[in-house]
């Protein structure tokens, strides 16, 4: 078996609706009293060619109501988000080393005249031996967010 791995999937509302109708009709002719997808195809995909076990009746309706639950529509710029500074960031890959794989998201917001000139912006305050040590957001592989601030030494 595959091990499992959490996907960020980016769909419209209508390829969500198409997913959302895909899973119930799924589940209304494949899952309907049985523990084996009849259909050898759907079985295939559902399975991922055998490496995967297949959801149940009832693991198909938890995701779907999963779905509807995350398809809230992002925050306009600007708004409170319930992810920190409003950005998405995926997990670092899992990869065979002595240590462990981190993300370390540094966030700063600043006024400059373009892309270019926001970056270098930035890397100037980064760099800057007087600014102020800041919070940074660190995620393990496992998706556990973490803010340190380097102030609070």
């Amino acid at each position: 078996m595959k091990p499992l791995e959490t996907l960020l999937l980016r769909v419209d509302r209508r390829e969500l609706a198409t997913i959302l109708g895909a899973l119930r009709f799924h589940q209304d002719e494949n899952l309907q009293g049985t523990d084996e997808i009849p259909d050898l195809q759907v079985r295939d995909i559902a399975t991922d060619g055998g490496t995967l076990i297949a959801l149940s009746y009832d693991e198909v309706d938890q995701l779907c109501d999963r779905l509807n639950e995350e398809s809230e529509p992002q925050p306009e710029p600007g708004a409170i988000c319930s992810c920190p500074e409003g950005l998405l960031i995926g997990c670092p890959p899992h990869e065979d080393s002595e240590h462990p794989l981190f993300r370390v998201a540094y966030v700063i917001d600043v006024n400059a005249e373009d892309l270019h000139q926001a970056a270098e912006l930035a890397y100037r305050l980064m760099t800057d031996p007087k600014s102020v040590p800041p919070v940074l957001h660190v995620l393990d592989a496992g998706g556990t967010l973490f803010p340190v601030d380097l102030s609070a030494k």
